[in-house]
């Protein structure tokens, strides 16, 4: 990029605003400003998940005389409040918000897929059948599918 226009982009959320902003088609973020907060506010409670996922995992990784299992549990009960709220809000839907994929839904697959990598003893797809369809549906696409991490 020149130095007249950006120089460096940080962050995922600044990032596909920019490339949803200069794309010619296939828009992740809808344009109304109601609509754009809709899909903002799954990517939010997705992004809120995941950082409390993050966190049990930097947690465990401390000594365990050093782990906080309180603070730990609160953890585990954001992500269970999360999964519930994301199972709710997505109902019967075939995407989280509007007739296509959006940036809700590679947000909530992103943190599922997450949760599945470091926390497959939660087993949320038993609780949350709907969840489970749309990661799988989110998981033909090989833009997705190909970033599925591996140890």
């Amino acid at each position: 990029m020149s130095a007249h226009t950006l120089t460096a982009l940080y962050d995922s959320r600044v990032i596909v605003e920019y490339l949803d902003g200069v794309a010619p088609n296939n828009k992740l973020l809808p344009s109304t400003a109601r609509e754009r907060a809709l899909v903002k506010r799954w990517e939010a409670l997705a992004d809120g998940m995941t950082d409390a996922a993050v966190a049990i995992v930097l947690e465990v990784r401390r000594m365990v005389s050093e782990q906080n299992a309180s603070w730990i549990s609160r953890q585990r009960a954001k992500i269970d409040r999360a999964l519930n709220t994301l199972a709710a809000d997505l109902g019967d839907g075939a995407w989280c918000h509007g007739n296509s994929i959006s940036l809700a839904d590679i947000a909530v697959g992103s943190a599922l897929g997450y949760l599945d990598f470091r926390f497959p003893e939660l087993d949320w797809r038993a609780r949350h059948a709907n969840l489970a369809r749309l990661q799988e549906k989110l998981m033909q696409r090989p833009s997705l599918a190909e970033t599925v991490p591996v140890e």
